[in-house]
């Protein structure tokens, strides 16, 4: 026999048909600013946008229904990409992600976005299927001058497939990160690594070598 459905059952339900009016209105209001995929299964309240910018969400991508929004600032002319299936969630903290004018952001399908802050004023790539915790960063540029005769430079980023980095990383201007390779907790990227490394330390270094990280879960 089958029981009658719980109140659990039906809040859920309730909650469902709300987010999916609000996800309307949210889309109907960043009409020409924000593209949504087929499938992508957005909370509304979590994502907030700033800015007049593009940003692309290709299809299934997921933004969690969780305590930290995910918020995209983008200046005229920037642009974010977020490849199919990319998941965000916000369980520690905000993700947040910045473009200057004209600048870049991508990130590639399968990736899975924790918290992190992303800042361009160029250009930052980052390939599928990468996995990025809680309060790392990841920057183009100094952000100021550095002194009077030091003025501040953009140097684009780019970061592999399969790239996973832990959490408080820190990963900055002019660093491209080889895919399969995996960032430890705390540590400071200051020059370019190569494919299917663990480096940790700050500055990161090179501790070992490891295989491929395609099927890891």
């Amino acid at each position: 026999m089958t029981g009658r459905p719980g109140p659990g059952y039906w809040l859920l339900k309730a909650a469902y048909w709300y987010n999916r009016a609000r996800f309307k209105l949210l889309s109907r209001g960043l009409q020409g600013r924000v593209e949504f995929g087929a499938g992508c299964d957005v909370w509304a309240a979590c994502l907030w946008f700033r800015g007049p910018g593009r940003a692309v969400f290709g299809p299934g991508c997921v933004v969690e229904r969780m305590p930290s929004p995910l918020v995209l600032d983008i200046a005229r002319g920037g642009k974010i990409e977020f490849g199919d299936r990319t998941w965000v969630r916000g369980k520690y903290r905000a993700n947040a992600i910045t473009c200057f004018e004209n600048a870049r952001v991508s990130i590639g399908p399968d990736s899975l976005l924790n918290g992190v802050i992303i800042s361009a004023r160029e250009s930052i790539a980052i390939g599928q299927k990468a996995m990025l915790s809680w309060n790392s960063v990841i920057i183009d540029s100094d952000l100021h001058a550095i002194s009077n005769s030091k003025p501040m430079v953009n140097r684009p980023v780019t970061i592999g497939d399969y790239v996973m980095i832990g959490a408080g990383a820190m990963v900055l201007a002019g660093v491209e990160i080889g895919s399969h390779t995996v960032v430890g907790a705390g540590s400071v990227v200051t020059r370019s690594l190569p494919d299917h490394v663990v480096a940790a330390g700050v500055p990161a270094r090179v501790i070992k070598e490891i295989d491929d990280r395609d099927r890891c879960p």
